[in-house]
């Protein structure tokens, strides 16, 4: 397990990056996939839809929870 950085957040956030379903403190009956941390998810017409499942404040030890990836992707300069 490593926490990495999540890009666009300007060094505030921190994912974990082999975080997977089987942890009590993500949601294992979520739809999509994951991989890396991450959950993707295609609803039936729409866009993709990208979430970090296990997140901290940097710093911290306390997990916060999700985090939206599109969301900060879209803060990358």
């Amino acid at each position: 397990m490593a926490w990495v950085t999540v890009p666009g957040s300007n060094g505030i956030w921190e994912y974990d990056n082999a975080a997977n379903t089987s942890l009590s403190d993500v949601y294992p009956d979520a739809n999509g996939t994951v991989t890396g941390g991450v959950r993707e998810f295609t609803p039936t017409g729409g866009n993709a839809q990208y979430t970090y499942i296990r997140c901290r404040k940097a710093g911290e030890t306390i997990v916060r929870g999700e985090l939206n990836k599109n969301y900060y992707d879209n803060l990358i300069p």
